[in-house]
């Protein structure tokens, strides 16, 4: 399990999805990139130990899933 961390930019690529303070998580995910436009709150690093940026939903999602920490809980 990974831990989680307050959204911020300074984690992901200059010019990224996430950097750009939304949900890079669901972007990856979806057959249908771009579909999720909701604000990032978590930063964390996925299976690859690549950063991405999630949504609320994506924050529950991973956390119900034991991929990441709910946020607070991490170092």
């Amino acid at each position: 399990m990974n831990p989680s961390y307050t959204f911020d930019p300074k984690y992901h690529e200059a010019g990224s999805v996430a950097a750009q303070g939304l949900c890079s998580h669901h972007e990856r995910d979806s057959a249908d990139p771009g579909t999720c436009t909701q604000e990032a709150v978590v930063s964390f690093q996925d299976r690859d130990d690549r950063w991405q940026a999630g949504c609320s939903l994506a924050l529950e999602q991973l956390v119900e899933r034991g991929e990441i920490e709910p946020l607070g809980e991490g170092a």
